[in-house]
């Protein structure tokens, strides 16, 4: 299967659109082509849709500002992120005392929910998407995890994707705090089916209606084969056509170019 050859009709016909965010409407602070002028036609026709993102280095507001420089007119009910499903779990287990391996634009978002941050004595262990990790931070992250305190991350992706390349995600610091603890975290966010399914069953629409579109197997793909809906690949961001082909595992239904595919599907 290639871009080239496949029939997106049925794709025309769903109800419940989610996107992915870094790699598939955006790299970096660059707006994919189509973007603007595809979410204007949803609107218009009564479609819904939600950006979706693992990416935990910006706090909810952040996101919502970022999308609106964009040019994006969406409300807060319209994003889901990996933090949204790590924070309802802290509530309900009732933890208070959070480490948290974090932006301060997340750390922000964490105590406006409630949570004490601390290096002393916390309760649990928080892993999010860090780009402001220090020496010291791994350090007081290793000696709490040897103590054998719970340990949960608000996702696991490798890399992100930025304008001239990938950098270190979530899952390279867990994978560098193995090598010193031997444990992994509880994951939350993609590739989770709750985060697709508790949406839908808000609306009260069938996973028939929705579609998935991302630009990752592992995350997104993974994610939308496990909750059973239709699942659409887009090439401009980490996944290319050969490793579609090499992935025994997750596979999308439809694989395109770029947002601007369904733009010019729609038009």
């Amino acid at each position: 299967m290639t871009p080239l050859n496949q029939d997106l009709s049925e794709l025309k016909q769903k109800a419940v659109f989610f996107f992915d965010l870094d790699g598939t409407i955006y790299i970096g602070d660059q707006l994919f082509d189509g973007i603007l002028e595809l979410i204007d036609i949803l609107k218009k026709q009564g479609k819904r849709f939600f950006f979706l993102s693992n990416n935990s280095s910006k706090s909810t507001n952040d996101y919502l500002l970022k999308l609106k420089r964009f040019g994006l007119k969406v409300s807060r009910e319209e994003i889901i992120l990996s933090q949204h499903p790590t924070i309802d779990y802290l509530h309900k287990n009732s933890f208070k005392k959070i480490y948290l391996l974090g932006t301060s634009s997340l750390r922000q978002e964490f105590i406006e929910e409630g949570f004490i941050l601390t290096d002393e004595n916390p309760e649990i262990i928080i892993l999010a998407f860090d780009q402001e990790l220090t020496y010291d931070r791994l350090k007081k992250a290793s000696l709490f995890l040897q103590k054998g305190l719970p340990y949960i991350a608000t996702h696991l992706d490798n890399r992100c994707p930025v304008e001239n390349g990938y950098i270190p995600d979530a899952g390279g610091i867990a994978a560098l705090l193995y090598k010193t603890t031997e444990r992994m975290p509880m994951v939350f966010g993609k590739p989770s089916k709750e985060m697709l399914l508790f949406k839908l069953e808000q609306l009260n629409l069938a996973r028939e209606t929705a579609v998935m579109i991302g630009d990752r197997l592992y995350t997104d793909i993974k994610m939308g084969n496990s909750a059973g809906i239709t699942t659409c690949c887009v090439l401009s961001g980490e996944t290319n056509l050969e490793m579609i082909q090499q992935s025994g595992e997750f596979k999308p239904d439809f694989i395109i170019d770029g947002i601007w595919t369904i733009r010019d599907l729609f038009r």
